[in-house]
């Protein structure tokens, strides 16, 4: 009896842990995503792109101008189209959610619950863009300076796990046939997600956005 009684305790301190957790994690999402930051003015030279698919969101550049050419970073050999690509998507996330989970069919709770409570490996998702992105629902433009474009390349090239200054490519691994994935520095954590990153982006380009944001609408709401 006493044994059980101890067993409900320690149940119950451990529910209630995990639900205070919780909500205090819910909190500074919300709370994050109401405090606007950046936005400082600048000249209107460079132009950039976010997209979503609803749950995941990337930076969309060109692929090559003046300030930066990324055939000198991203081998285009490798793709198999869009080879002679306009504008070039960055998206950083979940290795193992990112090559496990191809559709939201296929998503697994061990590969979900992996991805949000344990620190994990991480991956650079790269897709090239024949044409470039249209203003819709789930695609915002926005301008920036040359000087902070710059900034904006440095977070991007940063996030590679580069060996030899070069990506790492993880073969066999695309969606389309214009995508590939390579390895990505950090690890993945609830504080640390694939739309925390994409905001941390903006963050450099000198636009405003949340303070943090964990979800795609916060960062599409600010744009």
């Amino acid at each position: 009896m006493k044994a059980f009684k101890w067993i409900s305790r320690g149940l119950i301190q451990l529910v209630t842990t995990f639900l205070s957790a919780l909500v205090l994690y819910v909190l500074i999402v919300i709370m994050g995503a109401m405090i606007p930051t950046g936005g400082d003015e600048q000249e209107k030279e460079v132009q950039i792109y976010i997209q979503s698919n609803g749950v995941h969101t990337d930076v969309v550049v060109p692929f090559k101008n003046d300030l930066k050419d990324w055939s000198g970073l991203i081998d285009t050999s490798d793709f198999k189209m869009n080879r002679n690509a306009s504008y070039i998507a960055f998206g950083w996330g979940d290795k193992g959610f990112f090559l496990d989970t191809p559709t939201w069919a296929e998503l697994k709770a061990s590969t979900a619950l992996n991805a949000i409570f344990l620190p994990s490996p991480c991956a650079m998702h790269v897709e090239l863009k024949s044409t470039e992105p249209v203003v819709a629902d789930r695609v915002r433009g926005a301008q920036i300076s040359s000087k902070n474009y710059l900034k904006l390349v440095e977070y991007i090239v940063n996030s590679f796990d580069l060996e030899s200054n070069r990506p790492q490519l993880i073969e066999g691994t695309s969606y389309w046939g214009s995508d590939r994935f390579y390895e990505a520095n950090s690890n993945y954590h609830m504080f640390n997600t694939c739309n925390s990153w994409t905001n941390g982006a903006i963050k450099s380009a000198g636009l405003r956005t949340a303070a943090f944001a964990a979800f795609p609408n916060t960062i599409l709401w600010y744009r």
